[in-house]
């Protein structure tokens, strides 16, 4: 079973529908949503208390929309984001320090953003916390544990999580059990970057 890759969260992403917020951020999206990045930009920043503006700095600073694209800044925006407890940060950045990729890999570290992530009902963010207490990466392995976030995200429809507690001879919630006449999908798609959810074609947008 394999974790979401972190080029799949950042690269495929759709904009999340846009909570009720300040001004800045709701200008901010309808800008973005023109591709006005320029504009887009100056607005999220306008805003920096409001953690969706933050994460959406993030990603268009990775991804390099309105910008010449920054990695490690983009990063430092998310960062700030999943600190002020935006779920779809907190997955990514778990991501970043799981594969490696652009930050010095720390299994424990991402460990603990995935359970973060995990508490609040990201079904990705459960599945790759159960395969770290199964594999012993940046926890102790535990089967018990395991077992707890593995169903946890089988119960949102995340199959691989389904097909994984089957293999341990574990039940398997139905949610996570293959439609009948449809192939079995892979894990399901984080709103937003998956992460989980940023602009059309891109991790989302918040």
């Amino acid at each position: 079973m394999k974790k979401c890759s972190i080029l799949a969260t950042v690269v495929t992403a759709v904009i999340l529908v846009a909570v009720p917020a300040l001004a800045d951020y709701r200008i901010g999206m309808g800008a973005y949503r023109v591709k006005d990045y320029k504009w887009a930009m100056k607005e999220f920043k306008a805003d920096q208390k409001n953690p969706n503006s933050l994460y959406n700095l993030g990603i268009m600073y990775y991804k390099g929309e309105g910008v010449k694209a920054d990695h490690n800044q983009g990063i430092e925006w998310i960062r700030k984001a999943a600190e002020k407890g935006h779920v779809q940060a907190q997955f990514l950045l778990g991501t970043f320090y799981d594969s490696g990729k652009d930050l010095a890999q720390d299994r424990a570290t991402a460990a603990q953003w995935y359970r973060k992530a995990a508490k609040k009902g990201h079904t990705q963010a459960q599945f790759n916390l159960g395969l770290m207490y199964v594999n012993g990466e940046g926890v102790e392995k535990d089967h018990g544990n395991a077992v707890v976030w593995l169903k946890k995200a089988a119960r949102g429809g995340h199959q691989d999580a389904g097909r994984l507690l089957k293999t341990m001879g574990e039940d398997v919630p139905a949610q996570a059990l293959p439609k009948k006449g449809k192939a079995a999908e892979g894990a399901n798609a984080p709103a937003a970057g998956t992460p989980s959810a940023l602009p059309p074609g891109h991790p989302p947008m918040q």
